[in-house]
């Protein structure tokens, strides 16, 4: 049942001359509309497989239609932002994305208010 809502982020050049405080352009999050997904979880061969590449898959979602996602590199999941590790393609046009490093922050939380 897909009744997850998850937000892809990715980080953008903030307006056109602004900088960070150490004179690099400054960058922020921006965020997709909300997606409906479905949690599943990691199978243990696919953690033990990612783990020899020194990475560390803790969830995975499946979305129905593969056209909701845009190659954004963070996923956000009830206000922890995930790095997006793999996406799979199926045969009948759903995404499975698999994700690592949650990682609770301020940017990555998202307020349903307003929607």
């Amino acid at each position: 049942m897909r009744d997850e809502v998850i937000y892809f982020a990715d980080m953008v050049p903030a307006a056109a001359g602004e900088m960070d405080p150490y004179g690099d352009p400054a960058m922020e999050l921006k965020l997709s509309d909300a997606v409906f997904a479905e949690l599943r979880s990691v199978s243990q061969s696919e953690f033990y497989q990612a783990q020899t590449a020194g990475k560390k898959p803790e969830v995975k979602f499946k979305l129905t239609d593969y056209m909701d996602y845009q190659g954004q590199r963070y996923l956000i999941h009830e206000g922890i932002r995930y790095v997006i590790l793999r996406t799979y393609r199926t045969a009948s046009n759903e995404l499975e994305i698999t994700c690592y490093g949650g990682v609770r922050d301020a940017a990555a939380a998202v307020s349903d208010e307003g929607d």
